[in-house]
């Protein structure tokens, strides 16, 4: 049997506003996280973020880190820089160090599937102040927070990234 693996990590560059080079200028994705993952990410511990069902993006892209029950808030943003696909456990073989699971809790997570999704991550920066759920849904720039994932309008992620300073 053959063995699926697939990445992509190249395209055609726009600037950001930020100084990083962002292949989609047009959206971001919004990471839904338990606190402790998105802590893990904004300390630099934690490089790599998995998904049960890829998303689909143009890379590098920038990512919002919204930090989930209790904490219900965006802490700060960071950059998708790669996205791979492959069988679980050559994922876990290749990145399981770097994404803040044990092996048990990663196959927890990937319970009932063959293939899974990672994406890198880098430039991880908090925000000054997070920006909790009720004033998202008050600026009506975000009003319900993603299960998972989301994909958002870069002008109005640039719009809640000066928010938090």
């Amino acid at each position: 049997m053959s063995t699926l693996r697939y990445s992509y990590d190249r395209g055609a560059m726009a600037e950001s506003t930020g100084g990083e080079r962002l292949v989609d200028p047009e959206r971001m994705i919004v990471l839904s996280l338990k606190p402790r993952y998105a802590e893990a990410i904004l300390s630099g511990a934690k490089t790599v973020e998995l998904r049960r069902i890829e998303p689909k993006l143009s890379v590098p892209t920038r990512a919002l880190i919204y930090a989930s029950t209790p904490v219900k808030a965006l802490l700060g943003t960071c950059i998708v820089e790669r996205v791979t696909a492959d069988r679980l456990a050559v994922l876990w073989k290749a990145c399981g160090s770097r994404t803040g699971l044990a092996h048990a809790e990663f196959r927890d997570y990937f319970e009932g599937l063959e293939v899974g999704s990672a994406l890198a991550l880098s430039g991880a920066r908090r925000f000054g102040r997070r920006i909790p759920l009720a004033d998202l849904r008050a600026s009506r720039r975000l009003e319900r927070p993603p299960q998972s994932y989301s994909y958002l309008d870069t002008v109005i992620g640039e719009e809640l990234i000066r928010l938090a300073g």
